[in-house]
């Protein structure tokens, strides 16, 4: 790990998971500013499909970020096209059927910077350069990440952290009645995680987005009036996001994920426990399970309040700032 000269800080090597969603876009615009800063490297851009798309889409999404800041420098991974175990049913298209809203483009990105190996043999091969130091950020299923500890015995005790943006704390979800998005969809990866991480693992849950109180009137009066061409394309995509749902607030979740690592000092409470994942009952499937009797050793910290602020702050300072090098 090298150092911030400025600061002596030393700098965070990361490599980002992502289904490509809207509040993955704007996480991954924050490292792209915080590597500006000297505050992370980027080591590579996993894709993976989301439920709601295919992992195509997500690179397609990725990828037209990227030429538009002009960082297509970075390494971009092609991961799983499904979970570990298909699930029965459809997932509501809350992204639309692209993932990012459903936007005309003039052009289609350039898939051929895609790398050849898929995500989690990319994955195993950064963290085997880097023992110790990488940082994995987790915006979306676990499932690449899931299936590198499966293929790699070393991998799981190779990495520094694991920070994840999903599941949920008090049987709060958001896709059904107990069980948040990214955990719902690929419930089996969340277990081998949980099994078999020998790093510190940080969980951002949906109740903390939940009880977060930025309003959509702050987001598109005024973060969405900053003069940056990338706030302009989230404009387009999130109101062709919400534009069938009513709602007072705003809940960029996995941008509240990335700025917890950026900045630490946006925490302002949370837990440590020790958690595990039901995978088959009818209505819990999905659903995180503290061991609130103690009885096992810990193995998360559940980030349960940000300061919205502080959020607030981060993320006008960034878009004003702008993301191209």
């Amino acid at each position: 790990m090298f150092k911030n000269k400025a600061t002596c800080q030393l700098v965070q090597h990361i490599i980002i998971d992502t289904d490509g969603r809207v509040d993955d876009i704007i996480a991954l615009l924050l490292f792209l500013n915080a590597e500006k800063e000297g505050l992370v490297k980027i080591e590579a851009i996993c894709c993976t499909r989301n439920a709601n798309t295919t992992v195509e889409n997500v690179c397609k999404n990725v990828i037209r970020i990227l030429q538009l800041i002009r960082r297509t420098d970075i390494p971009i991974y092609q991961g799983a096209q499904n979970p570990i175990i298909c699930p029965d049913g459809k997932i509501a298209l809350y992204h639309g059927e692209d993932g990012f809203g459903d936007l005309h483009y003039d052009e289609e990105p350039d898939l051929s910077i895609i790398q050849k190996e898929p995500s989690a043999i990319g994955m195993n091969a950064i963290v085997s350069r880097h023992p110790g130091e990488i940082y994995l950020v987790c915006l979306g299923p676990l499932t690449n990440v899931a299936l590198a500890m499966i293929l790699y015995k070393d991998f799981a005790s190779s990495l520094k952290e694991i920070y994840i943006m999903g599941g949920n704390y008090k049987a709060i979800g958001n896709v059904t009645r107990t069980a948040e998005f990214n955990f719902h969809v690929d419930p089996e990866s969340v277990h081998i995680i949980l099994r078999n991480a020998k790093c510190p693992i940080s969980i951002l849950p949906w109740e903390t987005c939940a009880i977060t109180k930025m309003t959509m009137d702050w987001r598109f009066e005024e973060l969405g009036n900053v003069n940056d061409p990338m706030i302009q394309l989230l404009n387009k995509a999130e109101k062709s996001v919400y534009r069938d749902r009513l709602s007072e607030h705003w809940y960029p979740c996995d941008a509240f994920l990335a700025i917890t690592l950026i900045y630490p000092e946006c925490i302002r409470k949370e837990g440590i426990y020790h958690a595990t994942i039901e995978l088959n009952g009818k209505e819990t499937r999905g659903q995180v399970v503290l061991d609130h009797l103690n009885e096992n050793e810990s193995n998360v910290r559940i980030i349960k309040r940000v300061n919205e602020n502080f959020v607030q702050d981060i993320l006008y300072k960034s878009f004003r700032t702008g993301f191209a090098e």
